[in-house]
């Protein structure tokens, strides 16, 4: 047992709240209230952690030992100004702002790098969490907490972590986009996504013991002209035609790269 028990104020009562004050609570974390501008979101958590809530900057509790701002990240520092705390650490839960839009004294960052939907159960334990902080103290702080919710915690610098986030953008949000256009394309064929599913898997496991660079297939690997021209063909001048002659282009010059 680790022996830490923080009062803590969520800021925001989105995705990231959602889940994070929920495990925050099972891991003995005391969530003292929630902060939303909108009053039914602030409702709806303060109802499922039990906590209190406002809409109010000025009703916000003052005497919490930790601040989380689980904001959108263009709100951050507005929201950082209108906390009016004394010596009181203040984090946000972003991937690509700096802890120095945080307009404290103590500062940090509690990053989980993971897609976050109210819908979906997460496992706290598979989370890498990124840490920061201005002050020794409260980094230790900080991956004490981290350290509670999963084994996977990673001291990331502010650079280091944008990076991460572009990284992320590429590995989660533009894959995600890629089953939407495959989803688009069956679609008009009436053929159920489920078809490709297994597919799905079997290509994100590959790169649990390999490189991505290994085992990248298909038609622009191979340099099948026949088949690139067959699926050109089929997409005509649609709004799949593009994306799909760039990121085909993309693959034969990485592969001619790796040669």
């Amino acid at each position: 047992m680790s022996g830490l028990k923080l009062k803590i104020v969520l800021i925001g009562a989105g995705n990231v709240a959602w889940h994070l004050g929920k495990e925050l609570q099972k891991n003995d974390q005391e969530i003292v209230q929630v902060y939303n501008r909108s009053v039914e979101p602030a409702i709806v958590l303060s109802r499922r952690l039990k906590c209190d809530f406002t809409t109010r900057f000025d009703e916000i509790y003052t005497e919490a030992d930790l601040y989380i701002l689980a904001v959108k990240d263009a709100a951050i520092e507005k929201v950082s100004k209108e906390l009016k705390l004394n010596n009181k650490l203040v984090v946000h839960t972003s991937g690509a702002i700096n802890q120095s839009c945080i307009k404290h004294d103590r500062i940090g960052v509690f990053y989980p790098l993971q897609t976050f939907s109210k819908e979906k159960r997460l496992h706290f334990k598979t989370i890498p969490f990124c840490i920061e902080a201005a002050k020794s103290e409260d980094y230790n702080t900080l991956m004490r907490l981290a350290t509670l919710l999963s084994p996977l915690v990673y001291n990331i610098n502010s650079h280091q972590r944008k990076v991460l986030h572009v990284a992320a953008v590429f590995a989660c949000n533009f894959s995600n986009l890629m089953y939407m256009m495959a989803d688009d394309i069956l679609q008009k064929e009436n053929i159920p996504l489920d078809i490709l599913k297994p597919l799905i898997k079997e290509t994100a496991s590959k790169i649990k013991n390999h490189s991505p660079s290994k085992v990248q297939t298909g038609p622009a690997v191979r340099k099948d002209k026949s088949t690139l021209k067959t699926h050109l063909d089929y997409l005509e001048k649609g709004k799949h035609f593009d994306v799909y002659q760039i990121l085909t282009e993309t693959i034969k010059a990485k592969n001619n790269d790796e040669l």
